[in-house]
């Protein structure tokens, strides 16, 4: 047996020509009005204390207001000064590289502002000598070098890998800059000029940059530089093991210097593709 359901026709006529429901209001501003508060006027619009609690979807656009009455886009929140307004959970990790980042306008509107790749935003890595090494580039030959023992601190840009037995870096294709920093002492009779040198990589190939440093003679010959380089990298991958050279232009012989450690540092950064 078929069963019919039959409306009462005060009902039916009352939801047909209802065009505004409300929720602990009977003044409702929009299709669809929840007061949380219970606090909104019987007339006129409510107050920005009053809409703080407020839910609301106007028409005919469908926009959603959630602390404000009158939206001005698909979603318009509006918070109480106090509490953030909104909190998402859940998210799930993306691509750093390629995902787009978010920014808030002065009018507090969400926009794209791009990938981390589209932006150049540097991304660095950073190695560290955490022990003095004493004889450093003893009965080395002007023009090469020895493998400095530095340990990754830290490393932020994504497909660089770290081989610490070796102390090679593996780069992927990027644009970089290098930053060699390096300080050490002498105690060697006539050294006031050290050279010295870095092989920075470039697609297969090596760029070696070279920095002198003039210093004092004697125990007193602390001494330091900085060696810079910057490179697009083509290659899917480039190797770099962590070397300091001795250059051609110095002049100290005898017992090699005693490199110092924490002050002795590389640092990678990668400014996009």
């Amino acid at each position: 047996m078929k069963k019919k359901l039959l409306l009462p026709i005060g009902l039916f006529f009352t939801l047909w020509s209802q065009a505004q429901v409300g929720v602990h209001t009977n003044n409702p501003q929009g299709m669809f009005h929840v007061d949380a508060g219970k606090d909104n006027p019987a007339t006129g619009a409510p107050n920005t204390t009053q809409q703080a609690n407020d839910f609301v979807i106007t028409a005919p656009n469908g926009y959603v207001g959630v602390g404000t009455t009158n939206p001005a886009r698909k979603l318009h929140i509006v918070g109480d000064g106090v509490n953030d307004p909104a909190q998402i959970g859940g998210l799930l990790a993306g691509d750093p590289q390629q995902d787009f980042l978010l920014g808030i306008t002065s009018g507090g509107l969400i926009r794209s502002i791009g990938s981390v790749e589209s932006l150049s935003i540097p991304r660095p890595a950073l190695f560290v000598l955490g022990t003095d090494v004493n004889n450093f580039l003893n009965g080395v030959a002007p023009g090469s070098n020895q493998v400095v023992n530095m340990a990754m601190i830290k490393n932020s840009i994504p497909g660089l890998t770290f081989d610490n037995t070796i102390r090679q870096i593996s780069l992927p294709a990027g644009t970089y800059q290098f930053t060699f920093v390096y300080e050490g002492v002498h105690n060697n009779t006539g050294c006031t000029l050290s050279s010295y040198f870095v092989d920075f990589p470039n697609d297969g190939t090596a760029v070696r940059v070279q920095s002198n440093a003039s210093h004092l003679e004697g125990g007193a010959s602390n001494h330091g530089g900085t060696i810079s380089y910057s490179a697009k990298l083509v290659n899917p991958t480039n190797n770099f093991i962590i070397r300091l050279g001795r250059g051609q232009a110095g002049n100290c012989t005898g017992p090699g210097m005693t490199l110092l450690k924490n002050s002795t540092h590389l640092m990678i950064y990668r400014m996009g593709a």
